[in-house]
């Protein structure tokens, strides 16, 4: 009795986690997001994969997850981060971050989506996060 209420207490678990949100965002030499909005469930892992489709070798890119309001904190302090560190300051109100990715490269960043609320998304690349920008909609669980 006891293995069967453990046993339905991890399907239980199991179900209300779900399976991963998988996103698929592209940039380009256009210096945008193909989307403006991506949406998961609190505490659901989230697979998030960048493409970037430039061609020109200054359009590098990333996609950095702040907490609301630290956007641009985030960006200006990115700058002082340097592209040895992706252009991500070490900061609490970054939330996730893509490697910095070169033309034609793809990267990718695993992470549990934080509380239900909207967060801010943008590409800290010198330059880009004022036309590089979404908000990321975390629902209930």
């Amino acid at each position: 009795m006891r293995t069967l209420l453990l046993s339905a207490l991890v399907v239980l678990s199991v179900s209300a986690c779900g399976k991963p949100a998988e996103i698929t965002i592209k940039a380009g030499d256009d210096m945008k997001f193909d989307t403006a909005t991506f949406t998961a469930k609190a505490g659901q892992e989230v697979k998030l994969t960048l493409i970037n489709t430039g061609s020109s070798p200054v359009m590098k890119h990333n996609l950095v997850i702040t907490k609301p309001g630290a956007d641009a904190d985030v960006a200006a302090k990115g700058i002082e981060a340097g592209e040895a560190k992706g252009y991500v300051p070490a900061l609490d109100t970054v939330l996730a971050s893509t490697p910095l990715a070169d033309p034609g490269r793809t990267v990718k960043v695993t992470f549990k989506a934080p509380p239900a609320g909207d967060y801010p998304f943008l590409c800290t690349f010198p330059g880009h996060a004022a036309t590089m920008k979404g908000v990321f909609k975390v629902t209930a669980e």
